[in-house]
């Protein structure tokens, strides 16, 4: 038989459970943590007063004493908000939006409201529709409640919308400014502004006047693929100044709507006054489903991306290549364009051909055209100026903004060739070879013999060192040895003497003309070569008395301890236009380089005339010369700039070898 077992019949039931929010929910998530920035906070309400019909919206940032954030304040002109729609949409998290204007609102998840608690954590609303205004306020902790005042106003009063924001959370160096506000409102509302001119955007006063910026635009569309089912509208504006940066840190911008999305940095920058803005349908569908964070990870938008940006590509290159030929033509026939003249001369053909291509890249940043021409010649002048100084690289950098690769592209340039280098010593040499000339003249010409040696002569040679030697500079002029010895002695790193032990040394009163003075670098002894120069009225020739005044400056040195004798060699030069017949005999001693007239251990005494000092002087510039011309030949540099930059160099002759007409 068998036992049966009695179970227990198990009991089920059923209940609903309501959802419930923190108000946190809405202030923090869908508030405060939802935007970025304050200024991207302010763009939403903007939004949601240009959705409202608003005509004009004023941002105004009010500071307090310290120049902190007092409060922003948002001012609109739309449609206001009525009774109804405060306690139907206004209080409703998340409302759906309404088909009134559906194809063209910005706001879309119904929450932009509560931007508010970004900027700040108190806001006073008063908004006005019809002859009704209400007020009422905001805080990030105010609960679920909304307490709003009502009160009746006559049939004129305006309609429209102020939220005064207090509480500021932006502070310290990231604190709200106009121009930061302007700047990020002109970057997300540029496409919208320039669809909808009869709208106005002003801060703290100040329109953002996008149409005012515009050169010139061009449309072309890019086609509907598998990935972005629509197709999209490219806009390529010109601007009239370069894009301030500030506003427009990436020149593409994406945009839904009207305002933008995100914005990219082409590879290959376009010109500096070149903004796009691209639009699709499909950028709408990322904004409208939240994806907006995402982009970067959408697979359509990575595709209207590179269809963007190829396009783009060629659109800089054609108009960086009209604007090239266009500008450097006209360059050329300017009277201030320093390579009028043509010149067979290899190394004023090199030079040429890298002013020109600077000359451009200058221009795609400043726009010389349109300077007027005493602000061009200037330019030019300068331009010039850098090639002989040794900073094109500086100038290219700060003045014309290259990009890396351009950068790169000129520093192989002058890495191949030494162009600075060359372009610098041609320059130079000239100069110098000029002032050998005019010394000349000045020291045997008819008026020779009036010219004074203190006031006149020694100024003249002070800035001209060089032609002493190229390896000096000038330590002291017209100093006693009292300087003489100070500087001597910090250039020998020794340690500085007090006024007392200087008055110890013998001659300490005699005034050289010039101290000179070189130190080697590299290891050799002596390490630190320094020069005396005694200068003579050209009318003077050198004689004993003149020998034994230089010979006193050599006992001064040599029988002081003050001077460093192991680590420094010295010579002492006495120089006029001629020399008399009682030393003439001294100067060309036997075994003895021609002009000594005593030597001892690191110091060596010279008698010299100006016409030798010329003439060693001249014969050095004219190899230093020679050399550059052919080092310029052997290099070819222009057939190397034309390679790379051939619209600005591609008739570098034909076009300064006939003058305009």
């Amino acid at each position: 038989m068998l036992d049966l077992v009695k179970t227990k019949t198990s009991k089920k039931r059923s209940y609903e459970l309501a959802w419930r929010y923190e108000s946190r929910v809405a202030t923090q998530h869908l508030g405060s943590q939802k935007y970025s920035t304050s200024s991207r906070a302010i763009g939403e309400l903007v939004a949601n007063a240009l959705d409202a019909d608003a005509t004009l919206i004023d941002i105004e940032i009010v500071e307090n004493a310290l120049g902190g954030t007092e409060k922003v304040v948002i001012t609109d002109d739309g449609k206001g908000m009525s009774p109804e729609q405060l306690r139907e949409r206004f209080v409703v998290v998340g409302v759906e939006p309404t088909g009134e204007g559906e194809g063209t609102r910005l706001g879309r998840l119904g929450v932009g409201r509560l931007a508010v608690h970004r900027i700040g954590s108190v806001s006073i609303w008063t908004t006005t529709a019809g002859q009704l205004r209400s007020a009422f306020t905001l805080r990030t902790d105010n609960g679920e409640r909304l307490k709003v005042e009502e009160e009746s106003v006559s049939a004129e009063s305006p309609s429209g919308t102020t939220i005064e924001i207090f509480n500021v959370l932006d502070t310290g160096k990231d604190h709200l400014t106009p121009t930061r506000i302007a700047n990020d409102l002109l970057s997300q509302y540029c496409s919208f502004l320039l669809g909808h001119p009869k709208r106005r955007i002003r801060v703290n006063g100040e329109e953002l006047a996008v149409e005012e910026l515009i050169e010139s635009r061009e449309k072309e569309i890019i086609p509907a693929s598998e990935k972005v089912p629509t197709e999209a509208t490219l806009n390529h504006l010109m601007l009239k100044r370069p894009v301030d940066q500030s506003r427009f840190p990436k020149q593409v911008l994406f945009s839904a709507k009207g305002r933008t999305v995100t914005s990219v940095q082409p590879e290959d920058p376009p010109p500096v006054q070149y903004l796009s803005i691209v639009e699709c349908p499909y950028l709408d569908s990322i904004v409208t489903s939240n994806r907006e964070l995402l982009i970067d990870m959408d697979e359509g938008y990575a595709v209207l991306k590179e269809a963007a940006l190829d396009r783009i590509n060629e659109y800089g290159k054609k108009i960086f290549a009209q604007r090239k030929t266009t500008f450097i033509e006209q360059a050329r026939q300017e009277d201030f364009y320093p390579y009028r003249e043509r010149s067979e001369d290899p190394i004023a053909e090199v030079e040429q051909a890298v002013y020109d291509v600077a000359l451009e890249k200058i221009n795609e940043t400043a726009n010389l055209g349109n300077m007027t021409r005493k602000q061009q010649e200037l330019v030019f002048k300068l331009l010039k100026r850098s090639l002989e100084n040794e900073s094109l690289l500086e100038v290219l950098q700060e003045v014309a903004k290259l990009s890396d690769a351009d950068i790169e592209r000129f520093r192989k340039v002058l890495a191949r060739t030494t162009l600075e280098s060359i372009i610098k010593l041609s320059s130079e040499v000239t100069n110098r070879l000029t002032f050998l000339d005019l010394l000349h003249i000045l020291v045997y010409g008819p008026d020779a013999k009036t010219v004074k040696e203190r006031s006149q002569l020694h100024k003249i040679i002070d800035p001209h060192c060089w032609i002493f030697g190229p390896q000096f500079h000038l330590a002291t002029s017209d100093k006693s040895f009292r300087e003489v010895i100070r500087r001597h002695r910090k250039k020998a790193g020794l340690a500085d003497i007090d006024d007392q032990a200087l008055e110890n040394v013998g001659g300490v009163d005699d005034i050289p003309d010039l101290f000179l003075a070189s130190t080697r670098d590299f290891p050799v002894q002596p390490k630190h070569h320094h020069l005396l120069v005694e200068l003579k009225a050209p009318r003077v020739g050198l004689g004993r008395e003149e020998a034994e005044q230089i010979r006193r400056y050599a006992e001064t040195i040599l029988e002081s301890h003050e001077f460093d004798t192991t680590s420094t060699r010295w010579d002492i030069f006495l120089v006029s236009s001629r020399c008399g017949k009682e030393i003439e005999r001294d100067r060309n001693q036997k075994d003895k380089p021609h002009g000594v007239l005593f030597e001892w251990d690191n110091m060596t005494l010279w008698a010299l005339e100006w016409s030798e000092i010329i003439a060693n002087a001249r014969a050095e510039m004219q190899l230093v010369r020679d050399h550059l011309k052919q080092k310029s030949e052997e290099l070819t540099l222009s057939d190397y700039l034309r390679e790379n930059f051939p619209e600005v160099l591609s008739s570098i002759r034909t076009k300064t070898s006939t003058p305009p007409q």
